[in-house]
Order: C-alpha cells, then structure tokens, then sequence
C-alpha cells in the first residue's frame, strides 16, 4: 500500500510539469570529442584519436501536453581528429589533424520527469560538407543520439545542459565494404525562449 501511495504522489507531481510543455526555441553549443570507428572488423590502417571538437545549432521542443515532446533543430559541427599510424616509439609521426565538418537535422523523443530531468534521443540526419580535407568515408547518412541531462525554466527564458553520445552515419549514403563512422560523446549548453 506504501508503494502505491508513494507512486500517486510522484505521478501526480509530475503531471503538473508534464502538462506545461511549450513551443522552445533554443541556441546550442556543444563540446565533444569525435573519434572515427569501423562498422565492422578491421586489421590494419590508419587509426585516429579524438581532439575537442565544437558544434552550434538552434534545437526545437514542440509543444506537447504528454510525456514526450518532439525536439527537433539544425546543427553544424566542426569535428577535429588526429591521424595516428603506429605506436612504435622509434617512429616519428608528425602531427596531422582531419577535420570532418557536419549539417545534422536530430530527430528525437524528449522525456521529461521529476520537473527539471530529461532524456532524450532518436535519429540524426547528416550531411557532411567539404569532404577533402580527410580520408575517412563520408559521413552523410543516418545516425543515432541518446542525451540526459538538466532543463530550468524562469518565465518565457529557458536553459539547459546535458551530457550526450552520437553515432553519425551508422548507415551511410555510401555503402562501400567496410566503412568508418564517427563516435561523438560530449555536453551540450541551451538557452532559449518558451512561447
């Protein structure tokens, strides 16, 4: 009976948060390290590790008066990763950075509980423009997110963070034996207004 009580009371603390979704619009920066990984088992070849990397974008919640919204946006990513041959210490490798940069339309389910607590994840959408500047396979094509993280609203001024993990073109517009794609966890910063 204890338990059931205590499940009414959080349910019904919830609803009240769950019912106030909005349309929000957000500005976004996000802070991540990229890293380049075969779909598949490889031996031999270049390998690559992972340098900051920044992303900007506008994200969109619409507004729902259930569980989950629909959150949507643009972003543009300038991934930077560093060529790495061999770990034999009596080679010298220079020091070559690859930038792959990004147009990635995320298509997610946004979960909000306990007030101020989310997740959200879903498809990513990419495109990847300027393709000469490195040598791992394009990254247009179909990926995936998942996030967690915190949201606070104040009037119409709404702010959040969140720590999140992507996977850019886990199916690529490309297919072409095995292919490499980039793995990109980081955080992410939002402000945005609520209308």
């Amino acid at each position: 009976m204890k338990n059931l009580f205590f499940l009414s009371i959080v349910t019904l603390l919830n609803f009240d948060c769950f019912a106030q979704n909005s349309h929000t619009l957000f500005l976004t920066y996000a802070l991540s390290n990229p890293e380049p990984v075969y779909n598949g088992h490889v031996d031999g070849g270049a390998g690559y590790k992972p340098e900051a990397s920044n992303s900007f974008g506008i994200r969109y919640l619409m507004k729902s008066t259930k569980i989950v919204t629909l959150e949507t946006g643009i972003e543009y990513s300038n991934y930077h990763f560093k060529l790495d041959y061999v770990d034999d210490p009596r080679i010298n490798i220079p020091y070559i950075q690859k930038t792959a940069k990004l147009i990635s339309i995320p298509v997610y389910a946004h979960l909000t509980f306990l007030r101020y607590f989310f997740i959200n994840g879903g498809a990513i959408v990419d495109t990847e423009i300027n393709k000469k500047e490195n040598e791992i396979n394009k990254q247009s094509g179909i990926g995936f997110g998942l996030g967690a993280g915190l949201k606070f609203k104040f009037k119409h001024v709404a702010i959040f963070a969140n720590s999140f993990f992507e996977r850019h073109a886990l199916i690529g517009s490309s297919q072409q034996g095995t292919r490499r794609s980039l793995i990109n966890s980081g955080g992410r910063l939002g402000i945005g207004y609520s209308f």
